[in-house]
């Protein structure tokens, strides 16, 4: 009896998915190399304390358009003196997004991580712990795709795809459950933290 593999289209549409895998993993890879550091900065809680002096504000909207509706947000930048709790360095002109808009002359807290500026309430260090866990859910799909050659034009099925994992029994659960934990963590991380 001889058998046969089922075609899956040609082999430039493999190597298109594969491509396209070692193309996920690659964005995933800087995206963790850009994020890491400042996650990093966020949870030790780096960065120079001061007091910004408020010389003026400007009001901005940001226009978000939904399915069904569009919405406009308000937006608030403070521009002003930024001078070092610690007595040390001064800043002019340094300007701040804000929850609000503040009089001239009011003082804010403001933190000076390496040549930004920002408020203490904005550093959301369970944004960019949900940015690394997609990254994780990227590696996962990059990597299945970068095995099977799914993902390209003309390329296998999912289905199919799966049947072409090296050891489908270990490497399939193991790429799923990456994948799935991936998502999972990013969600708990953007509301718990």
């Amino acid at each position: 009896m001889v058998t046969t593999q089922p075609s899956y289209g040609s082999t430039a549409s493999l190597w298109a998915g594969r491509l396209l895998g070692l193309g996920l993993l690659a964005l995933a890879a800087v995206v963790a190399v850009v994020t890491i550091p400042e996650l990093r900065s966020e949870l030790a809680g780096e960065g120079t304390d001061g007091t910004l002096t408020i010389s003026s504000c400007e009001t901005h909207t940001k226009t978000h358009y939904g399915t069904r509706r569009r919405s406009t947000e308000l937006q608030f930048s403070c521009t002003g003196s930024w001078a070092a709790q610690d007595g040390g360095r001064t800043y002019q002109d340094v300007t701040v997004g804000t929850s609000s808009r503040f009089e001239a002359g009011t003082k804010i807290p403001v933190v000076q991580v390496d040549d930004t500026f920002e408020q203490p309430q904005d550093r959301d260090p369970g944004k960019d712990a949900a940015i690394l866990a997609l990254c994780l859910s990227l590696v996962a799909f990059g990597g299945y795709c970068l095995l099977t050659g799914f993902g390209a034009r003309n390329g296998p099925g999912f289905a199919a795809s799966w049947q072409r994992l090296p050891a489908p029994t270990v490497t399939g659960p193991l790429v799923g459950g990456l994948f799935i934990l991936g998502i999972l963590a990013a969600v708990v991380c953007a509301f718990a933290l």
